[in-house]
């Protein structure tokens, strides 16, 4: 069999070239991983994770959420929709490049001045990002992979010829979102004059916009709060730090397949409900990210030692705890494409923001207590409790048993079966 015809039998289901992408990903990202850890060590990586923390918070409340409402808008017919947004995009770009230009002017700190210089391109990443899951999820992974090897080979390339500096560990994290931006561009053929933006338009997604940057806000606070206070509340060493974000870092691994699931259904509800892919998404999830937890939990220690180095060992514990909540935090991450698509933003936004209340009000007791230990704990009641509150609403809502959500009735395992053989055969053949 040639690679030609190997190529489109992976591409032919969106679920399977998603996980295929991600699991590839995998091998890709600890390759890289190997190269910056050794590069970085624990002080650098730490300041780096604390730089990185801080662009996500920027980043997200400069985006004022207005790539949120397009599968909304894209769902409901709108009028050259795409171009709307685009234009819009594209206007938001400039002002801010612009106002960070300006920004390393009046600011004297280092760190804001790559938050500054950094913002303006990673915000058009995002919303490209969220256009090509809606629009086309295969091309979307196939970014996700280029920006993934592309990123490792030049980190390679740094270890063996730059200086270990803060600028070439920031240069190294814009690499991936200017593939993005090139990428998606490429693939809609289309750079239409921001100039010409709909402003009327832009004014009417602005209110489901700022609903949406504060749910995103919320989300992007979940996952970078305890960085945050750790660095600038608590005033935890920058080593302590770096061992936590590694930690953080192989913990995310297991986020691989319920990505993989939630980027197809995005694609899937801006069309309809489809409930019952949903709820068959939960139930594959359940058992492949269990598989993928394991595996993590056994190889962890290892891999730390061979691709970070025995100095990074401290983060193994990190990862171990994160692992409880990685199964909670999957049911947000499928049901919540759903309520998305759905224009239910206030439900959404109700449950998130709960859930990050929490984890601020536990990391003020458990971080001075247990330091990178106690924001791993706090994070994980926080992943745990908004997981469960996105699964109680589903269920209610949609008067769905729990057991559905675990067990495959005889005609589920059926037509997996038949999947499964199918796929087999097109391999055979």
């Amino acid at each position: 069999m040639n690679v030609k015809r190997i190529v489109r039998k992976l591409t032919d289901n969106d679920y399977v070239f998603t996980i295929f992408t991600k699991v590839m990903a995998v091998f890709i990202g600890l390759i890289a991983s190997s190269y910056s850890n050794r590069f970085l060590g624990p002080q650098l990586k730490g300041e780096l994770g604390r730089i990185s923390s801080m662009l996500s918070i920027v980043a997200v409340t400069a985006n004022f959420g207005l790539y949120q409402p397009y599968p909304y808008y894209k769902r409901m017919k709108e009028p050259d929709v795409t171009d709307k947004f685009l234009r819009i995009f594209l206007l938001q770009f400039l002002c801010y490049t612009v106002l960070g230009i300006m920004g390393t002017v009046v600011f004297h700190s280092f760190e804001l001045t790559a938050v500054c210089l950094l913002a303006p391109i990673q915000v058009l990443a995002n919303q490209l990002s969220f256009m090509m899951m809606v629009e086309d999820v295969k091309f979307k992974n196939a970014i996700f992979f280029t920006a993934r090897i592309t990123n490792t080979l030049i980190t390679v390339l740094a270890f063996y010829t730059m200086d270990k500096t803060i600028i070439v560990a920031l240069a190294l994290v814009v690499v991936g979102d200017i593939i993005t931006v090139v990428m998606s561009l490429w693939r809609m053929k289309k750079l239409p004059n921001p100039f010409k933006a709909d402003l009327r338009f832009a004014a009417k997604i602005v209110p489901f916009g700022i609903v949406s940057m504060i749910t995103t806000l919320m989300l992007t606070l979940n996952y970078r709060v305890d960085t945050l206070m750790m660095g600038y509340m608590f005033n935890v060493p920058d080593v302590e730090i770096g061992f936590y974000t590694l930690g953080v870092s192989l913990s995310e691994y297991g986020w691989l397949i319920p990505d993989a699931f939630r980027e197809v259904l995005f694609s899937r509800t801006a069309k309809d409900d489809a409930i019952d892919e949903v709820t068959m998404s939960m139930k594959v999830n359940f058992y492949l990210t269990l598989l993928m937890i394991a595996g993590i939990l056994i190889l962890g220690r290892p891999v730390i030692a061979l691709l970070a180095g025995k100095a990074y060992l401290p983060s193994y514990p990190v990862t171990v705890l994160l692992m409880a909540g990685i199964i909670p935090m999957s049911y947000f991450k499928i049901i919540g494409t759903l309520l998305l698509a759905q224009g239910k933003k206030g439900v959404y936004l109700g449950m998130l923001t709960g859930s990050v209340v929490v984890n601020i009000l536990c990391n003020l007791f458990t971080i001075p207590l247990w330091g990178k230990m106690g924001a791993a704990l706090s994070s994980v009641i926080s992943y745990s409790l908004a997981g469960g509150l996105f699964l109680v609403y589903y269920l209610h809502t949609y008067h769905i048993p729990f057991k559905n959500v675990f067990l495959f009735s005889k005609e589920e395992r059926d037509q997996l079966m038949n999947k499964l053989f199918a796929l087999k055969r097109k391999f055979a053949h």
